[in-house]
């Protein structure tokens, strides 16, 4: 370790960061986490110091790749794994399809964010699978339920029959198997219990890669016993060296918001230190608990800093990599311009399981603001463009400008009201929350602006209520609030409906159109995050 050290709060990447893996490269540290439906796939993340994390792309940014389209919430792109081997970068994706199950794709780049190759098909297993490159120039594929298969050097095959070397300690759902060397041992690691409130990793070791492995009998090396405590549903952890020689593992877990509750921030990426014993094994954190703070070796810029975010969405360059589509993005569907980001509004149902227009990120702390400056220019009544908090297809909420009002631009009918006039023209600002597909709108306001002029929308999440309020502005200085004050629970993992959810909730922009009707579109110019409060 170094001298000079500082203390660090976790987690490291807050937010919906599941799964991670992570390779060390000479002084640079990359990581990859499961981004199941959203395209493009599988965000690299690259550190210089254990700490502060910055996207530099994705593995999967092109449909050829992996195609999305039709998958379900919370399917799609599992936990990836990312290794270095002969100057090459090597992710291997378990694309999770239900059909019967899972098939496990690798990629490969000469440089850490890309451009990686079309997808190579390893096998149609377990889920989870990792590379692990021996010292004597062999290489191995390790994919859930503790098995191993032989790789080939150029990665086009497996050689040989697979093998299950250990199935872990008898917790549910062996998964994510990651392998190490050391001393000569082979140390093969699993998360069990699944990824909830008995998450855990254990660990077993062996003078063979395919054993036989005897288990550690400090097992589990890492899991919460506490419900209490902040960081629970520890697990799913990767072991990485630093240039001093000491190790860390990096893992999932969850921060509830009471003992056993829901985790409104998702499965979140932590980092714990690992202490090597005496007989050669290993132990995590705090005796095997993840602790909240961590002692790191000081490195310039690793420094914790309150998050925030600004996005112009400068013509030419390319988008953030904090962003990603709600699947595919719709064909033609969106140009980044001179004046901003032009989102066309074509129709797509934003309830269904195909392309979309609804650009989203993370959200990173349990309280923030987001705003947005966009000018709409509708062309059919029925159009709209606005912001949206978003976890799936099964919950999220549209803040939108809308084109005109009345059942043919989209809402119900009033029979109650059969003789009044119920098709109104103009912009309206609308607020509308989607439930398990049913549509429910909580306000809506006429506003005094022409198409085409700007308008500023703004959300803002109270960390300690998790009540979300919503204002505009016609300037970008005063803001009217609509005055209502939205429970987010609707949002959380755990008030899923249909699918079981893997992912956490998002913030976002959308535009969206009407089948068979001229197109108009939406300028973003800007788009800002920023927490709120000390507890986020």
């Amino acid at each position: 370790m170094s001298e000079r050290q500082i203390a660090i709060d976790n987690p490291v990447l807050p937010g919906d960061h599941p799964d991670p893996s992570i390779v060390r490269v000479g002084m640079d540290y990359y990581m990859v986490t499961s981004t199941f439906q959203y395209f493009p796939g599988v965000q690299i993340q690259h550190s210089r110091n254990l700490v502060h994390w910055r996207p530099i792309g994705h593995v999967i940014t092109r449909k050829s790749q992996l195609d999305l389209t039709g998958m379900p919430d919370s399917f799609g792109v599992f936990a990836p794994d990312i290794s270095y081997y002969d100057n090459k970068f090597w992710v291997v994706v378990p694309y999770y399809h239900g059909q019967p199950r899972c098939t496990n794709l690798l990629f490969v780049a000469d440089r850490p964010e890309g451009p990686y190759s079309e997808a190579i098909m390893l096998n149609h297993h377990f889920i989870d699978p990792s590379i692990f490159n021996d010292d004597n120039g062999k290489r191995y594929l390790a994919f859930g339920g503790g098995w191993i298969h032989e790789l080939a050097a150029d990665g086009t095959r497996l050689l040989g029959e697979a093998k299950q070397v250990w199935p872990g300690t008898g917790g549910s759902a062996p998964e994510a198997p990651h392998i190490v060397k050391r001393n000569g041992w082979y140390y093969l690691m699993l998360a069990e219990g699944g990824t909830f409130f008995e998450h855990r990793v254990t660990v077993a070791r062996s003078r063979s890669v395919w054993g036989p492995y005897e288990p550690c009998p400090y097992n589990p090396v890492l899991t919460q016993r506490d419900p209490e405590r902040r960081i629970q549903k520890a697990g799913h952890g990767k072991l990485v060296q630093d240039p001093n020689g000491a190790w860390w593992m990096f893992h999932l877990g969850g921060r509830p918001l009471t003992p056993n509750g829901s985790c409104p921030l998702g499965r979140e990426t932590f980092v714990q230190p690992v202490r090597w014993t005496d007989d050669d094994w290993f132990i995590v954190g705090e005796d095997g608990a993840p602790m909240d703070q961590v002692v790191v070796p000081f490195v310039e810029g690793n420094s914790t800093k309150a998050y925030s975010a600004v996005d112009d969405f400068e013509a030419g360059q390319a988008m953030s990599p904090d962003w990603e589509w709600v699947r595919h993005p719709v064909d033609d569907g969106y140009q980044c311009t001179q004046a901003g980001l032009r989102m066309n509004c074509k129709p797509y149902i934003p309830y269904a399981l195909g392309s979309t227009l609804i650009l989203t990120r993370r959200w990173r702390h349990f309280g923030f603001a987001a705003e947005t400056q966009l000018s709409f220019t509708p062309k059919s009544r029925g159009e709209e463009a606005g912001m949206t908090l978003y976890r799936d297809s099964d919950a999220f909420l549209f803040f939108a400008i809308r084109n005109g009002i009345g059942q043919t631009s989209g809402q119900a009918f009033d029979v109650s009201r059969r003789h009044e006039n119920q098709e109104h023209e103009g912009l309206y600002l609308e607020l509308e929350q989607y439930v398990a597909i049913h549509r429910k709108s909580l306000t809506r306001i006429k506003l005094p602006i022409e198409p085409g002029q700007p308008i500023w929308l703004k959300i803002t999440l109270i960390a300690e209520t998790q009540q979300a309020s919503f204002f505009y502005s016609l300037d970008g200085i005063t803001y009217e609030d609509l005055g209502i004050s939205l429970s987010v629970e609707f949002l959380y993992p755990e008030k899923y409906t249909r699918f079981l959810c893997f992912t956490a909730p998002r913030i976002g922009i959308y535009a969206k159109g009407v089948y068979g009707e001229l197109e108009g579109h939406a300028i973003f110019q800007k788009f800002t995050y920023q927490y709120t409060t000390k507890t986020s």
